[in-house]
């Protein structure tokens, strides 16, 4: 269950990105900084798609070993 709300709340997290920097007018700046939204960017899509991976394929149960 943990699982599973974590995943969430990542997928959540990273549309927010996501939306974040589609609503936005790009990286704007120069140098590291404009290089630093875009990393921040990728990371929002790896977030997104790595919280959504685990909500539709979802954790394995395991069963305790005797």
């Amino acid at each position: 269950m943990l699982t599973r709300i974590l995943a969430a709340i990542g997928a959540l997290w990273g549309g927010g990105i996501l939306l974040s920097g589609f609503l936005g007018s790009g990286p704007e700046g120069n140098g590291a900084y404009a290089q630093g939204q875009a990393a921040g960017f990728i990371f929002g899509a790896v977030l997104f798609g790595v919280g959504m991976f685990s909500l539709i394929k979802g954790g394995k149960k395991s069963t305790p070993r005797k």
